[in-house]
């Protein structure tokens, strides 16, 4: 977060843009009230997710009424196909393939593109996203640009779209509890830096070695429940950890990654989970890893077959690594045809998203096509009046601060 926040530093010291890094309030009088794209009941329930978080910094942007937040219903999943005769913009949940043995038609509702990585076996996950836009030297949003052009294999001209450097996109992963209530138990950032986007994951226990100090600050009389002495001594003995390998099962892979499997025993009370997610302070897991076994296997999160616990049942976030590196192995995918991963399925478009984001796209929900037939989209309206969306011109949209990402092919 240190690196991210001197070279956002820089450009807003050049004049371009002012870092949103900055807790500072500024005086709000003549600003327009910002942007919200649910109603305001539900903003309030989401935004008491978000937790209490280390970095200062990303704690003062969950205070800003700016962030602004989204799930599904707001944003729809869609993709693009600019070729054959069905093109438009698609929603993702019709299948427009004949071939009855197609699921999808589409490679969005599969691994590793059906939802937040590490969640794809997991049941009972929700999530919610954020995007905070960077304000320039003048205290003015730096808007989203978009543009047309001709993707590989297209007929049409597709869409793109650029993020201005300095903006943060966010996944908060909350699961419902036993007690009805629901719980974060991880959140992920990304920032959009020059030719990259610096990622990070702010979570209550980092490692398992600060899971088992928490455990013993919130039951100090540990030692006399045969549960957590069990449970402790996991954490802290040393032990080989299991060497298992996550991929998907196209020809050409998006994901292929070998880690470590660390299960966590079931805790067997409720109420200490409930603690140990509401009342600690979500840290950066920044670089860390959850444990390293004897065998020199590491992994990078923990999994759990318990139906309630810190992490979900069926956790498979061990095998991410976290740094911009290993994220944008997915990240990379965004607006690419199926075909790349498949050539022999009867499916079809792009992978969603575009500048390496998958949650956000420009298009009017209205104008989405949901039965299958071509659909010409056009941009959202309540984004180009509250000043976040434009249509990408050199002269006003400068190199400096909207730059291509040179891993990423569209």
């Amino acid at each position: 977060m240190q690196a991210l926040l001197v070279a956002v530093l820089a450009l807003a010291n050049a004049g371009d843009v002012e870092t949103t890094r900055q807790p500072e309030v500024k005086a709000q009088a003549a600003e327009a009230k910002p942007l919200k794209l649910m109603s305001a009941k539900k903003e309030a329930r989401l935004r008491k997710l978000l937790p209490k978080v280390a970095d200062v910094h990303v704690q003062a942007m969950f205070d800003d009424e700016r962030l602004l937040l989204y799930t599904e219903a707001e944003m729809p999943r869609v993709y693009q196909l600019w070729a054959g005769d069905l093109q438009g913009v698609h929603t993702a949940d019709y299948n427009i393939s004949a071939n009855s043995g197609e699921p999808y038609g589409n490679g969005n509702l599969e691994f590793p593109w059906n939802g937040p990585a590490g969640t794809h076996r997991s049941s009972g996950v929700s999530e919610f996203r954020f995007m905070y836009l960077p304000k320039d030297a003048n205290g003015k949003v730096l808007p989203v640009v978009w543009y047309r052009k001709y993707l590989r294999g297209d007929s049409s001209e597709g869409y793109g779209w650029t993020f201005p450097l300095g903006t943060v996109f966010g996944e908060v992963l909350y699961v419902k509890c036993p007690d009805g209530f629901s719980r974060t138990f991880e959140v992920r950032t990304r920032t959009r830096m020059t030719n990259d986007w610096d990622v990070d994951v702010f979570r209550p226990f980092p490692t398992a070695e600060e899971l088992a100090a928490r455990v013993k600050e919130l039951r100090p009389n540990w030692a006399e429940q045969p549960n957590l002495v069990k449970f402790v001594e996991h954490l802290e003995k040393p032990k080989a950890l299991p060497f298992r390998k996550l991929e998907d099962d196209h020809p050409s892979p998006a994901f292929s990654q070998k880690a470590g499997v660390d299960t966590l025993p079931d805790l067997a009370d409720d109420n200490l989970v409930n603690e140990l997610l509401s009342n600690t302070k979500f840290q950066s897991a920044l670089g860390k890893k959850w444990r390293e076994g004897t065998n020199g296997v590491k992994s990078f999160a923990p999994t759990t077959l318990a139906s309630y616990h810190v992490v979900p049942k069926n956790y498979d976030a061990g095998f991410i690594e976290i740094d911009s590196a290993s994220c944008m192995r997915c990240h990379k995918t965004t607006n690419q045809s199926v075909d790349r991963f498949d050539g022999g399925r009867d499916w079809y478009g792009r992978i969603r998203g575009s500048d390496g984001i998958f949650s956000f796209h420009p298009f009017e929900p209205g104008t989405v096509s949901g039965n299958g037939f071509g659909s010409r989209p056009s941009m959202r309206d309540e984004l180009i009046s509250a000043g976040m969306l434009q249509r990408f011109s050199p002269k006003k949209h400068p190199n400096r601060l909207y730059q291509k990402i040179s891993t990423l092919v569209e």
